[in-house]
């Protein structure tokens, strides 16, 4: 409890000490710890809710936003707003058809309206393509952090983790242990997330983001410590022994060479070859990998029954929710999915399971067809934003742009395979990049009408001048 309470009234202090010029400033200390906190630092208030560092941190943002009055950027119109009101709306009306209704209404909370709020915030307080890098650079920095406790977790076998109260620990197959260690595959590093396949989502929506920094900085200290938060965000990967994660990074990192035209396509090719010289060096690496995937196919191993299982959630969920018309439009409520389960029928045996490794089944459960269609406009119409914005904004912010649309599809893809919405820090950093997928050209633009500014107001100072020499020596200035 006193670990919890003093992590706490650090991020407190910090967002307070970092926001005394300019609320701005605290953004990206925001985002730090937002990534970085695992849900096990959290005060428990029995019958109510869990009051944990992510909520802390917003909370205490929205009270700096209110106290130091509306920013400059603040009056543009906020878009996904109509969006966001519809599936506000949605889920509300979902929560009251809910098999657990005081469940729902808590998830709407903190499943929507949390997002929404956090989006708000950034949105209309970043005004400036600076403060977009710093955020990021932030982001990479907390996940880079987390890559240092998974060092622990392989070569110690000690969780960052243990230093919370036993009771909050999230653990598995019933160890007394925050360390994930699964049959078939031995102990899989998740740092400071949920799960390892968690931690691996982050992996593969921050390996290009640091991949792009590296290509648009100069050298420095940041720089030098970009490329060993890189190395180790690949180890990372690989030690999370997670397959969704690894076919992201591998896709994310081939549309990277493509869509980004700077010196991240020589980076990607050394790394490639440096992948390749690690392989051949120790060749165990490859045949981890490969019979990962190939005991997927097989039903009869852990780890294939973990493949095939997903694809019968999906079937299960689309099956129940069209038993009646009624839970076809509406589901049956945010959370319930967790709480109360769903039997299915799996390899023979007919059971019921709490957990849903498909969120995109879990989207249409707990709120419907409807439902399903207004989440999936909101988290898809940011990717078709960052693809006009590559197309529109010139360099380098069209390729940070493709970089955003990169980490976007990937979470999306990624959802296919664990509940990643709203579980773990993963879910944030989705929608702080959405954040900056509609930031990022009002800034650009912001930024442009201030160097037009800037041009007309020297030659106004220029003609004065000129004007001043004329009077003072009787002849004509050529400018």
């Amino acid at each position: 409890m006193i670990v919890i309470l003093f992590l706490q009234l650090v991020i407190v202090v910090s967002l307070v000490v970092s926001s005394r010029r300019r609320l701005e400033d605290a953004l990206p200390v925001f985002c730090f710890f937002l990534v970085l906190m695992p849900l096990e630092s959290r005060l428990v208030i029995p019958g109510l809710f869990d009051f944990n560092t992510m909520r802390l941190s917003l909370l205490t943002l929205l009270i700096l936003y209110i106290a130091k009055g509306r920013p400059t950027s603040s009056s543009e119109p906020l878009p996904l707003k109509g969006l966001m009101f519809l599936h506000i709306g949605w889920a509300i009306c979902s929560a009251l058809y809910s098999l657990s209704v005081l469940t729902s209404a808590k998830q709407v909370l903190s499943q929507v309206l949390e997002y929404y709020l956090m989006y708000y915030l950034l949105v209309k307080t970043i005004s400036s393509v600076e403060t977009i890098y710093k955020i990021v650079y932030a982001m990479m920095m907390a996940v880079g952090l987390c890559c240092v406790f998974s060092l622990f977790e392989a070569y110690a076998s000690w969780s960052i983790l243990s230093i919370f109260p036993s009771n909050l620990w999230i653990t598995y197959d019933g160890r007394a242990d925050p360390l994930y260690v699964e049959i078939g595959r031995g102990l899989r590093v998740r740092s400071t997330f949920p799960h390892p396949i968690l931690f691996g989502d982050a992996l593969a929506m921050s390996i290009p983001f640091t991949l792009y920094l590296l290509s648009v900085w100069e050298k420095g200290k940041k720089r030098s410590l970009l490329w060993l938060v890189l190395i180790l965000m690949f180890w990372a990967d690989y030690k999370t022994s997670s397959r969704g994660p690894w076919i992201c990074t591998g896709i994310a990192l081939t549309l990277l060479f493509f869509l980004v035209k700077t010196g991240v396509r020589k980076y990607l090719v050394s790394i490639a070859l440096l992948v390749l010289v690690v392989l051949l060096a120790r060749p165990g690496i490859w045949e981890t990998m490969s019979s990962l995937y190939t005991t997927s196919t097989d039903p009869t191993s852990p780890v294939g029954s973990s493949y095939l299982f997903r694809h019968t959630i999906s079937e299960a969920v689309k099956a129940a929710v069209l038993k009646d018309p009624a839970r076809t439009l509406l589901g049956y409520g945010l959370g319930t999915f967790r709480e109360l389960g769903l039997d299915i029928m799996f390899l023979g045996n007919y059971g019921r399971t709490h957990t849903c490794d498909d969120n995109w089944a879990a989207f249409l459960y707990e709120t419907g067809y409807v439902g399903l269609i207004l989440i999936g406009a909101l988290l898809f119409k940011p990717m078709f934003l960052a693809l006009r914005n590559y197309s529109t904004l010139p360099r380098p912010e069209k390729y940070l742009s493709a970089v955003l649309f990169i980490c976007l599809g990937g979470f999306n893809f990624l959802m296919l395979s664990v509940a990643a919405y709203a579980w773990g820090q993963q879910g944030y950093m989705n929608w702080i990049l959405i954040s900056l997928v509609v930031s990022l050209p009002r800034v650009v633009r912001r930024r442009e009408q201030s160097e037009e500014l800037e041009d007309v107001e020297r030659e106004l100072e220029s003609d004065e001048d000129n004007r001043q020499k004329e009077e003072e020596y009787g002849f004509h200035v050529v400018a």
